[in-house]
């Protein structure tokens, strides 16, 4: 019998709450799996992921790393600028992105999706135009290779601060208004996720305004 090659999937901001939901999707009998973030991380014994602390404005730390991937995927990314923590909307998303670009125009070979957003409120203006940035420039430096998706808020028990507002959005979708705003839980984005990466479509790929 054939073994079926595993696909290797690199996952930027692989130890934050939607990268790690990813990881928990991701079979280790289908996916060989790879984390780039700043931070070192301690995986557990079930987890087969190898994590790597790397600088993405520095490409000589994980250019390597990338190079041979099927995928790469940008879980990078902030909700809110921070400004006690020197976090904006260009430094923590969309220059980080733009590094991954960068990359992946000379590394001809690794697709790359991003995980953008459905809408928002209106004070969240800014935190859109960040993603609608990145979806701009990665279109135009790698159209072949450029994957988007397009959820709302992702909610988990694991993180109380986005599980009950996810849970009662989830429950007023009927209305327009909501339905838009697309709550998802973090375990069936991931789903949606595997399903690209294998090939198939998912509903996430289409915004819905």
């Amino acid at each position: 019998m054939t073994e079926t090659k595993k696909q290797k999937v690199i996952i930027a901001g692989g130890t934050g709450f939607v990268g790690q939901g990813i990881i928990k999707q991701l079979s280790p009998d289908k996916f060989e799996v790879h984390s780039l973030s700043r931070h070192s991380h301690q995986s557990n014994n079930n987890d087969p992921t190898t994590y790597h602390a790397v600088d993405l404005s520095k490409p000589e730390q994980w250019r390597n790393i990338v190079a041979d991937a099927d995928w790469v995927i940008d879980a990078v990314g902030i909700l809110f600028p921070s400004i006690s923590k020197n976090q904006t909307y260009k430094n923590s998303s969309f220059e980080p992105a733009k590094h991954l670009i960068d990359v992946l125009v000379t590394e001809t070979k690794p697709k790359f999706l991003f995980i953008s957003a459905n809408t928002g409120p209106f004070f969240m203006k800014s935190y859109l135009d960040a993603k609608h940035d990145v979806e701009t420039y990665m279109y135009s430096a790698i159209p072949d290779r450029a994957y988007t998706i397009y959820p709302g808020v992702i909610y988990d028990k694991d993180r109380k601060s986005s599980y009950y507002p996810g849970l009662i959005l989830s429950k007023l979708k009927s209305i327009r208004y909501f339905y838009n705003l697309r709550p998802v839980p973090r375990k069936q984005f991931a789903r949606e996720i595997e399903k690209i990466l294998i090939g198939k479509n998912s509903p996430l790929e289409k915004r819905t305004i």
